[in-house]
């Protein structure tokens, strides 16, 4: 395996792309084998993994949490576990380690919590990082505009390892057919997809105080709603009825009949506290026409970390700067925006923190398909690298 710190990295635009079929432990394998240089690069180059997410798991606090999170996750999603499973005997990686990044948003704010107390004092300075920079969303919603448009901000060792996964699973009469962003080794579903059933999907990373123990995490929720028929349907997998959820998020979509949401979650049991906003079609091209989400709770009242919030708070600022967006070309604009070099909208390489802005995805609601980026979308010969239709 090549050493990490020798990796050259690619010219972008450059994404791979796996079609594949079978069980979940099939697709899974065939994930771990096709991308296996890029999940063990991504594991030894990423400096959270190695520098927090490892650590903790060899603390006592980790292994309880690992071993809890696992049994539970068994217990709500066995087909996702057996995906993990196959994407670690595919890439060669121990399962241990596998399922760990799947449990990483959760593993990541315990151990947040157990600095903080053993603190005594605590900067009023927060630094950009990874922690405290995220995603944004917009959903565009009028007669001549229908658009779902999602930056993905992530660990900035996510753009040379990531990847588009297209998978068509057909098992105990379970059927799922989807296309999505992947972070390396983690399930599908965390970032931007859409599915057979014609929903666009992204995902807003929100940061509340608590972590529930005895819930699953984040991660196989969003899984799990890879699967989704409509938004009834979504929520009924949020609510994952008498298990809850550990940790909160928010989650766009849109339907195949055009509609547009954005739900937002915090975490309970038995089940977690759900909040659905449409964004209802607007005959006019003006304010009421768009909705964006960013990385705080707009709708539900829920105590969240400080250290998430500045970035949010910029960029929802920096927002109203703008004329309301009724078009794509407006909309990109707003997305690639990177005016506050420390808070910005759209984050390159080289902003403060080790957060990047990996891929803006691109949805058409009405004409059915979807464009990809890696660069800014706005800027003169930054073409998307993918164009791809969806279902329905």
């Amino acid at each position: 395996m090549t050493d990490a710190a020798s990796l050259q990295s690619p010219r972008y635009p450059s994404l791979q792309h796996l079609y594949t079929r079978g069980t979940f432990y099939d697709v899974g394998y065939n994930v771990g084998v096709t991308f296996s240089r890029n999940i063990h690069l991504f594991k030894a180059s990423s400096q959270r993994i190695q520098e927090k997410l490892l650590p903790f798991y060899d603390s006592r606090t980790g292994r309880e949490y690992f071993e809890e999170s696992l049994k539970i996750s068994q217990q709500s999603f066995p087909y996702y576990v057996c995906e993990i499973q196959g994407m670690a005997e595919g890439a060669g990686v121990p399962f241990e380690q596998m399922f760990l990044l799947n449990i990483s948003p959760e593993a990541y704010a315990l151990q947040s919590e157990i600095e903080s107390r053993s603190q005594v004092t605590e900067s009023t300075t927060i630094k950009p990082s990874a922690d405290s920079c995220g995603c944004t969303t917009v959903l565009i919603n009028n007669m001549n505009t229908k658009l779902h448009i999602h930056n993905e901000d992530s660990d900035s060792m996510v753009k040379p390892f990531g990847y588009l996964l297209s998978a068509d699973i057909d098992e105990d009469g379970v059927k799922e057919q989807f296309t999505a962003f992947c972070y390396p080794g983690i399930l599908p579903g965390r970032a931007f997809g859409f599915n057979m059933h014609g929903l666009t999907i992204s995902v807003n990373s929100l940061s509340p105080l608590q972590v529930l123990r005895g819930s699953p995490s984040h991660l196989f929720l969003h899984r799990a709603v890879l699967g989704g028929r409509d938004v009834q349907d979504v929520c009924r997998i949020l609510e994952n009825g008498g298990l809850g959820a550990a940790y909160g998020f928010c989650t766009n979509l849109c339907t195949a009949d055009k509609e547009m949401f954005s739900i937002e979650l915090a975490p309970g049991q038995p089940k977690p506290h759900v909040h659905v906003h449409q964004v209802p079609e607007q005959k006019h091209c003006d304010t009421s026409s768009h909705y964006f989400h960013f990385n705080c709770y707009e709708h539900l009242k829920v105590a969240e970390k400080q250290s998430a919030l500045p970035s949010s708070t910029h960029r929802a600022k920096r927002v109203l700067e703008f004329p309301a967006p009724t078009n794509l070309q407006e909309a990109l604009v707003i997305m690639s925006d990177a005016h506050n070099y420390k808070w910005p909208i759209f984050r390159s390489q080289g902003t403060p923190g080790l957060s990047e802005t990996v891929a803006t995805a691109v949805f058409d609601v009405a004409q059915r398909f979807v464009q990809v980026y890696q660069d800014k979308p706005s800027e003169p010969g930054n073409a998307p690298i993918y164009t791809l239709p969806m279902y329905r």
